[in-house]
């Protein structure tokens, strides 16, 4: 055993519990010394009674191999967990199993490292293991919720990478969560596959905390999380909007942007969205019936404090072409456009079947949550240059026409 001293605070301290010499020290040549220094190192797995002095010794984070002995891995993992409450234990090892994930989980790990490490996310778990201190507190994030009008007018394609869009336009944590529990696609729309999903959140609301939500999130490459809908069909129901209420209150927590696709949600979960929600776009299209139901949503959340919530959002906008134009539609909903998606269906279609989410390519589409994404972020709106001279708002017809301040 090795035992160093450190007298930095504004940095973590760490323990490694790792028996082999070179894994060790392949560890401690990936910590980032200007977010954590390695304060102890152990060759050995520790007994029951040495798991009790990490907490006197002031370790914020213990890393425990499970490779060299995974039952007693676990085992001392449960032992620190259930002594020290307050400190972060990381499991790493060189298989990336899912059910060995869960297992170092249910022992009470916070995080899974997978070697060789990678630099992004073992700064990411850090991070994370940073805000768990007491002394880390945040103002609750914001929450920014899709609904759509009918089936079919593209909410989860323009919540996916709208959620893209304002995770690099605002530098902050964003994570998506996708409400559709039957048949909902914003994992599959970014290219990824989610292990766990947002009814095991909300099945097992009892023990949800920071923690646990933590293993149910899957990180896209471009920093923003995802708590996706369920693999398989699910016939899931919530049985209380109260589970509801907590997970996103968590999640607020734990993120500044909240962004959400209700999907199919209806009853009290639908009715609990709409409460929370900071903003709530109503995704439409120029189409009787989803001008018909935009105008009756519209009428119900107007009878209360939502409707001044509400940006309206027109998907596969062409003010060329189709049966109803714009200013009717304005006047039988008896609300203002603030945002139009050009209609890009060839690209949108692509980006699906190829999992290369539209908001990483140079599409109008693109162009249009961007600016959404700004502006919800608190950035201004930038015009974009016609080839022939003066500005456009991607087809529509001025600033003031796009946006609802």
């Amino acid at each position: 055993m090795n035992e160093t001293s450190d007298s930095r605070t504004n940095v973590l301290s760490l323990a490694l519990i790792v028996p082999d010499d070179k894994r060790r020290r392949a560890i401690a040549a990936a910590t980032p010394g200007s977010r954590a220094t390695i304060v102890r190192e152990f060759n050995e797995y520790l007994s029951p009674d040495g798991a009790d002095e990490f907490g006197g010794r002031g370790c914020d984070v213990v890393i425990v191999d499970l490779d060299y002995d995974t039952a007693r891995a676990i085992s001392l993992i449960e032992d620190i967990c259930t002594r020290n409450s307050s400190i972060t234990v990381m499991a790493i090892s060189a298989r990336n199993d899912s059910m060995l994930l869960r297992r170092s989980m249910q022992a009470g790990a916070r995080e899974f490292l997978v070697e060789p490490l990678a630099t992004e996310a073992f700064g990411e778990a850090l991070t994370r293991a940073s805000a768990r201190r007491p002394h880390q507190k945040k103002a609750a994030g914001k929450m920014l919720v899709f609904v759509p009008t009918k089936g079919g007018v593209g909410v989860t394609t323009l919540t996916a990478n709208f959620a893209l869009a304002l995770a690099a336009e605002s530098g902050a944590r964003v994570v998506a969560v996708d409400m559709d529990f039957q048949l909902g696609e914003i994992a599959l729309g970014l290219g990824m596959t989610a292990t766990f999903s947002v009814v095991d959140a909300l099945r097992n609301i009892e023990r949800l905390d920071r923690d646990f939500l933590s293993t149910l999130l899957i990180r896209h490459s471009s920093g923003l999380s995802v708590l996706a809908a369920p693999d398989e069909y699910s016939f899931f129901q919530l049985s209380a909007h109260e589970s509801a209420t907590r997970l996103f209150r968590l999640l607020r927590e734990e993120f500044d942007y909240v962004v959400v696709d209700a999907g199919a949600c209806h009853g009290h979960l639908q009715e609990s969205l709409f409460e929370m929600a900071d903003k709530l776009y109503l995704v439409t299209e120029l189409t009787l019936p989803a001008l018909r139901n935009s105008h009756r949503l519209i009428s119900y959340l107007s009878s209360g404090d939502g409707g001044r919530r509400i940006d309206l959002v027109v998907n596969r906008f062409n003010s060329r072409h189709g049966d109803i134009d714009e200013a009717s539609a304005v006047k039988a909903i008896g609300r203002p456009v603030n945002w139009r998606i050009p209609n890009a269906y060839a690209a949108a279609r692509a980006a699906q079947d190829n999992g290369v989410p539209l908001a990483l390519q140079n599409s109008p589409i693109t162009k249009a949550l961007v600016q959404m994404a700004r502006v919800a972020c608190g950035k201004a709106v930038v015009p974009e240059k016609k080839s022939g001279g003066g500005f456009s708002f991607f087809g529509s017809k001025s600033l003031a026409e796009t946006v609802e301040t």
